[in-house]
């Protein structure tokens, strides 16, 4: 393995998502999984935001996009929210459309964005002494990397006034109440929920989880409860 450079890896750094900045719904999750050398390097060749399947196609991953796309198990409940937000029945039919023609594209509603930028197999390890030497543990990559991210993501968010961000992962919801600086949240049926400045933020359990199922719909009326009241 040839270790990254520190110009290549700021590359990576850099990433912020799929989607547009200017999209009104942000989803915001901890980080994707996936990754590897190989995976790694050929993202040196991504702008900051990505359109979500040409950036796949540069992976070599196609099998999410396409006339008969395999349903991604985070991206579904995207894809469910959206079209319930836009008054559409969330049908198997249409999420798979959803998923392969609008969600996280550059011209779309949706910004797909990870609080740390580099995609790791799993959130609990650090496989990459070899390729990236500048951090020596996942910890150690964690604690230099997630406070400038932060300022990033809350820069963003002040910039571009999303309508609504649904960050997900109950394992990190102190990290994404960083994002909000002032922001009075509290809980609501299962969510913490604030309205900073212009944005309803939910923070929600990881769409994977158990403790998420049957609550989509939950999580929308909520969402569209404080939309109306503002």
């Amino acid at each position: 393995m040839k270790p990254l450079s520190d110009d290549e890896l700021a590359c990576l750094l850099k990433f912020i998502g799929y989607g547009s900045l200017s999209a009104p719904v942000w989803f915001l999750g901890m980080e994707e999984g996936g990754g590897g050398e190989d995976n790694l390097r050929q993202r040196l060749a991504f702008e900051a935001v990505e359109d979500c399947k040409k950036a796949h196609a540069k992976l070599g991953i196609t099998r999410f996009h396409g006339d008969r796309p395999r349903i991604q198990r985070t991206w579904r409940s995207m894809c469910y929210i959206m079209l319930s937000l836009g008054g559409q029945e969330p049908t198997t039919a249409a999420i798979r459309d959803y998923q392969a023609t609008k969600l996280g594209r550059s011209n779309g509603e949706t910004l797909l964005a990870e609080l740390m930028p580099i995609p790791k197999p799993r959130v609990s390890t650090w496989e990459y002494q070899s390729v990236i030497p500048q951090y020596s543990s996942r910890d150690d990559y964690y604690q230099s990397v997630l406070p400038q991210r932060t300022e990033l993501l809350r820069g963003l968010i002040t910039t571009h006034c999303p309508s609504v961000v649904i960050a997900y992962g109950k394992r990190f919801w102190q990290e994404y109440q960083q994002l909000f600086p002032g922001a009075a949240f509290s809980a609501k049926d299962g969510f913490f929920m604030a309205q900073s400045n212009e944005t309803c933020v939910v923070l929600c359990d990881h769409f994977t989880a158990r403790t998420m199922n049957g609550k989509l719909d939950s999580l929308v009326e909520l969402v569209c409860s404080q939309r109306a009241n503002d």
